[in-house]
């Protein structure tokens, strides 16, 4: 399935040494309810395309769908002297 939101934190530094930050959430459901109808109207495009340069049209969407899938899960921490980032996909 692929993912419904993400979370993401930032802390820094300030100038006495304390660490600071913010934590948000973000629904990516939303951002793919945005992107629905530009991928209905590109579906019908892309497999014209793969027509024409001799692709697999079935195999490419199935391979796009397995890179969504595999995004859940995915942990990227970014850790610096001055700011850590870190992000998690649900």
């Amino acid at each position: 399935m692929i993912p419904w939101g993400a979370s993401v934190r930032v802390q820094w530094r300030d100038r006495v040494g304390r660490r600071r930050g913010f934590w948000i959430w973000v629904p990516l459901f939303l951002v793919w309810l945005i992107l629905l109808p530009l991928v209905l109207v590109l579906f019908p495009v892309v497999a014209l395309a793969c027509v024409f340069v001799r692709l697999n049209a079935v195999r490419l969407y199935g391979t796009a769908w397995g890179i969504l899938n595999s995004l859940r899960k995915t942990v990227v921490d970014v850790d610096t002297p001055e700011v850590r980032v870190w992000v998690r996909v649900a």
